[in-house]
């Protein structure tokens, strides 16, 4: 009787291991998200009453689908600047670039409205980033009726 050692091995284990891992991991992999969409949208500026101080973002969530999102605790910014987003999708994943356009003259606002109208009512990862005040926010969003979510702008 021919006895092979290799196959009772420590070695064989471990490469068995490993070649079980791989195939885990390939059949365990996320589809491809797809390619990146860029929305850009203008945002309508506008002063809340009260005054908001602290730099936020509320999106409110609508039965058609679309989403509101308020920025609030604008500094700087008067009626005659500008408030902008780029909004990449990326299959679930949503990025969120605030551009801020400050005018040296005009009525000072503190809030800035957007209508996001190209979601699909499923549940997302945004990220919301401003360069210019160096601030973001990190969360999941799940587009149904009614839902809102309000979220503090931090360094």
């Amino acid at each position: 009787m021919i006895e092979c050692a290799f196959f009772t091995s420590v070695e064989f284990y471990v490469m068995a291991a490993r070649a079980a891992a791989a195939v885990l991991g390939v059949c365990v992999r996320p589809a491809s998200k797809g390619e990146a969409q860029t929305h850009l949208l203008a945002g309508v500026l506008c002063s809340m009453n009260p005054p908001q101080v602290t730099p936020a973002i509320h999106l409110q969530c609508h039965s058609d689908g679309s989403v509101t999102l308020t920025r609030g605790g604008l500094h700087g910014i008067t009626d005659e600047g500008a408030v902008s987003l780029a909004v990449t999708v990326t299959g679930f994943d949503v990025t969120i670039e605030e551009r801020l356009v400050p005018a040296p003259s005009g009525n000072p606002v503190d809030a800035a409205l957007f209508t996001i109208d190209f979601l699909g009512q499923e549940h997302y990862h945004v990220r919301y980033n401003s360069e210019a005040t160096g601030l973001f926010a990190a969360f999941t969003l799940s587009n149904r009726p009614d839902m809102n979510i309000s979220r503090e702008l931090k360094h």
